[in-house]
């Protein structure tokens, strides 16, 4: 199992002392470190490691030439690529499986990018920054309410710069865009196909024929991401204490009775018959 330390040995090759890791805080498999680098740069080397990690930089202060560093830093693993601090940085992470950010960037490589301070990475500085300054231990329930919300963030943050940094993204064919976007807003239960087809600036025709080529629906693909976030939750022990109901809400559906019907037209048995007896 990754941990904070382990992550900063095989994707920097530094000790938690090298990187002047003050705290970490664990979000079952997302993780939000602060530090006071002890080295004047960080090198994600082409080194082979075990569970690749993805992580969002907040630093704080200016580079080591007084220049004004960005708002964020999105670093994939493996990628030889430096980033020199200042003496005076402090710097907030959020460490996401690569494996996690898969539904979303497809078979994109990732690169590394500098974040822009749109309202959607403003709130998620603040979200992080608020997060690990409060070292007050949280419930199981609260602990999986933020590691969704971190995740869903680094998803808006990426759908932001994939549709505007990166031009090859921008001619990305409407289904991939149109999917990108389900996964951000899947568990809103209000979020319909017709926000969906205005949030891409398309009609809903359009969007409409554009699945009808893959032989699929918009509904029925939303529908199939939020059957397999809620079949996740349910298999998984660490949330047992969620009733269905709320396994139900966190997906995406409006009621346990949407769920078990969502499941039925996917081929899946009842939510009781898919959550592990204990």
């Amino acid at each position: 199992m990754s941990s904070p330390t382990r992550l900063l040995e095989s994707h920097l090759g530094l000790t938690s002392h090298h990187a002047g890791l003050i705290s970490a805080r664990t979000f079952r498999s997302i993780f939000v470190t602060v530090h006071r680098p002890h080295r004047r740069h960080w090198t994600w080397d082409d080194t082979e490691i075990g569970e690749p990690y993805a992580v969002v930089l907040f630093p704080s202060g200016e580079g080591p030439d007084g220049s004004p560093l960005p708002i964020g830093q999105f670093m994939p693993p493996q990628t030889g690529t430096s980033i020199e601090w200042g003496l005076a940085n402090e710097v907030v992470g959020v460490w996401v499986p690569v494996e996690t950010l898969r539904d979303f960037v497809h078979d994109a490589p990732l690169r590394p990018l500098a974040l822009d301070p749109t309202p959607m990475v403003l709130a998620f500085r603040a979200f992080t920054l608020a997060l690990a300054r409060n070292v007050e231990d949280t419930s199981s329930i609260s602990r999986y309410a933020i590691e969704r919300l971190l995740a869903e963030m680094v998803f808006g943050a990426l759908l932001e710069l994939y549709s505007s940094d990166l031009p090859e993204r921008g001619h990305a064919p409407l289904v991939d865009r149109a999917r990108s976007a389900m996964l951000v807003h899947r568990e809103d239960p209000r979020f319909t196909i017709a926000e969906l087809a205005t949030e891409l600036h398309v009609s809903l025709r359009h969007l409409q024929r554009a699945f009808a080529k893959i032989g699929t629906t918009p509904g029925d693909a939303l529908r199939h991401l939020r059957v397999e976030f809620a079949e996740s939750l349910l298999r998984n022990p660490d949330y047992a204490v969620l009733t269905i109901e709320e396994i139900a809400a966190h997906s995406g559906f409006s009621s346990a009775l949407q769920l078990r019907r969502a499941l039925r037209a996917e081929g899946l048995p009842s939510p009781t018959m898919i959550r592990p007896a204990h």
